[in-house]
């Protein structure tokens, strides 16, 4: 009888073990995360990158700090753009350019750098209204171009969530505040002869008669040109939306595509959406679930505003917490992401989820244990066609945060 009843009890714990694998995922015992660089900070190399990371056709990779370099910025550093290349080490480092302050002697860049198909770079900084900047090499010199300074009304301010770019070479983004309404802009800069660019604000904001304001996190682009995002306040319950905005004839329309609601008490900051091939939106939010951590979420079109699905609720547990920075999305539909907090060892992870249906697989792919591996990682991540991911963390052998690579 006792034999009995142990087996009954063993059963029953391996399938209850069996059926929290299968929801949740354990973590991968094949994946690696190799440290690329450790920020040293100082004028000579940055500190505190910036993600998502740009790669080039070689499989090299190039982003921006916050810190380092140039120490005209109020006494601390301006920031770098670096080149890594890669090694069968820690990969080798080039500082390309060191940022030069804008006109107020300050800078923060608050956004990681895009690529165009020439090699040129663009980013945003925050400081005072903001600006965005385009740096170029010629013969081997680097430069660095102011091509439009914000003024906050009728123009937006506080850049954020960086730079998308459309085949025709035009680049977005959105302003938290600014706008012709005050609630936030998204614009448009346009390419001219000569290197002059033209800003446009492409929709003004208004969070009265409960519309969307304070666009906050990276836009996203289709291949008709129609751009995706997120607010963190306004809409019909003043928690924020997810957005759409088409132009037809020259003339862009908004159309609120979901509005947030208060879950658990907590405030909701989605950090942005990624489309999959069959039209559906991905985002993550940062304080709202059951624990106040934040959840991983799905968007499905229907008529009038779009169902939205909870996929997985951080715990801050072994699974994480605080997914900061948004999601990215392969070519097969899988998500990746890091989470600021939690783990194992409190310090974040890095996270996949298989979207199936109305569900999914959720799975751990790193947990950062606070050493030279890094920790709190707080950026998206950047796929190569083979599948591996790149990404920035603070901490690291300076504390002034690391590049990574995760082999799956």
């Amino acid at each position: 009888m006792r034999y009995a009843s142990f087996r009954r009890s063993y059963i029953f714990w391996f399938l209850t073990v069996w059926l929290i694998l299968s929801v949740v995922g354990p973590a991968s015992a094949a994946t690696k995360l190799k440290t690329l660089h450790a920020f040293q900070g100082g004028t000579a190399d940055g500190g505190y990158a910036y993600g998502p990371l740009v790669i080039d056709k070689r499989g090299d990779l190039y982003g921006i700090t916050e810190d380092g370099g140039s120490t005209n910025c109020g006494g601390y550093g301006c920031g770098v753009a670096f080149k890594l290349t890669p090694g069968t080490g820690p990969w080798k480092e080039k500082v390309f350019y060191a940022l030069a302050p804008n006109a107020e002697g300050y800078a923060s860049q608050n956004s990681a750098m895009i690529a165009d198909n020439k090699g040129n770079f663009f980013g945003t900084d925050a400081y005072n209204d903001g600006d965005v900047y385009e740096l170029s090499e010629a013969g081997g010199v680097w430069t660095q171009n102011i091509i439009h300074t914000f003024t906050n009304s009728p123009d937006g301010q506080g850049p954020n969530g960086g730079l998308v770019r459309d085949s025709s070479g035009n680049l977005y983004g959105v302003t938290t505040n600014g706008g012709a309404n005050g609630s936030g802009a998204v614009f448009q800069l346009s390419p001219s002869s000569g290197g002059a660019w033209t800003e446009s604000i492409i929709y003004s904001f208004n969070d009265s008669n409960y519309g969307p304001s304070g666009p906050y996190g990276p836009l996203a682009i289709d291949a008709s040109g129609n751009l995706y995002g997120t607010t963190v306040e306004g809409g019909t319950y003043g928690w924020g939306t997810a957005y759409k905005l088409s132009s037809s004839s020259g003339t862009w329309e908004e159309t609120t595509l979901y509005n947030f609601t208060l879950n658990y008490s907590a405030y909701v900051n989605p950090q942005g959406v990624v489309f999959d091939t069959e039209g559906n939106l991905y985002g993550v939010t940062l304080y709202d679930g059951e624990y106040g951590l934040g959840t991983i979420y799905k968007l499905t079109p229907t008529q009038g505003f779009w169902n939205k699905t909870v996929l997985h609720t951080f715990t801050g547990g072994s699974d994480g917490g605080n997914p900061y920075g948004g999601i990215t999305i392969d070519s097969a539909g899988n998500l990746y992401g890091p989470s600021y907090a939690g783990g194992t060892y409190g310090y974040g992870t890095i996270y996949k989820f298989v979207p199936s249906g109305s569900g999914g697989i959720f799975s751990v792919m790193y947990t950062f244990r606070g050493g030279n591996d890094g920790k709190n990682p707080a950026f998206p991540l950047t796929l190569d066609s083979s599948g591996n991911l790149y990404g920035v963390s603070y901490g690291g052998a300076y504390n002034y945060g690391t590049v990574f690579e995760i082999t799956p």
